[in-house]
């Protein structure tokens, strides 16, 4: 994307999965062959940044220092940046945006209320736990959609740098009192079940209930998993 550039922390290891470590996976599992058609593939995944962004626009107004509330808003925009991409997207492929948009908004938002929290820092954690895992599953999800159409799926989902962004509003707060970090290490671990059930949302129809499919998930999971460990890991959070 335009805006990759030098980042506080350079230096340290990615947040997000590598290229060469979503091939490897891809190479032990077929997950493409689990993609949805691209207008459904595409609305579910505008639905989700169009949620991150009223998430992330809503902690900014709780936040306890302008630092934060900044990194907040900046990330809030990000996630609208590539609502629209999708949405640009999706209008090639249906007649009613606002109509295909709907059934994928109803199940984000109830996973969402699962996720409600009267913290704004537990709201952060969410996002962050949600974009870090969510960008790394449709990542590999997204191989199973034609080739051009992969290529600029991956540039829209790809970290322009709001988890970073994020990452550091939650390192400030753990800064200030220690005390957070096993709130947010217990918060952190429950959002993995649903997270988990999120991703499930984006695979095709026909497949979500297919015997073979939970067995083809696993080794997926388990990675991106592992990954998200990393993530936390970084912060000093206990996955």
């Amino acid at each position: 994307m335009a805006w990759w550039g030098k980042k506080k922390g350079a230096g340290k290891p990615p947040r997000t999965v590598s290229a060469s470590t979503l091939d490897t996976v891809t190479s032990r599992v077929d997950v493409g062959s689990l993609a949805p058609p691209v207008a459904d593939y595409v609305a579910m995944a505008a639905a989700l940044q169009l949620t991150l962004a009223g998430e992330l626009a809503a902690a900014s107004r709780e936040a306890w220092s302008s630092e934060d509330a900044d990194d907040l808003i900046v990330s809030s925009g990000m996630a609208m940046d590539r609502y629209r991409e999708f949405r640009e997207i999706l209008a090639d492929y249906v007649e009613d945006v606002s109509h295909a948009l709907a059934g994928p908004r109803e199940k984000i938002s109830r996973h969402f209320e699962r996720f409600a929290s009267p913290r704004w820092y537990e709201d952060v954690a969410t996002a962050y736990v949600v974009t870090g895992f969510a960008r790394d599953f449709w990542h590999l999800l997204a191989t199973g959609l034609p080739p051009a159409m992969t290529t600029k799926i991956h540039d829209i989902i790809a970290d322009r740098g709001d988890e970073e962004m994020m990452a550091r509003v939650l390192e400030r707060l753990l800064a200030v009192d220690t005390r957070y970090t096993s709130r947010l290490s217990l918060w952190c671990r429950r959002l993995v079940g649903d997270t988990m059930l999120l991703c499930r949302d984006a695979i095709a129809a026909g497949q979500s209930q297919a015997p073979e499919t939970e067995v083809r998930l696993e080794p997926v999971f388990t990675d991106v998993v592992a990954h998200h460990t990393r993530r936390l890991d970084r912060l000093g959070l206990i996955a």
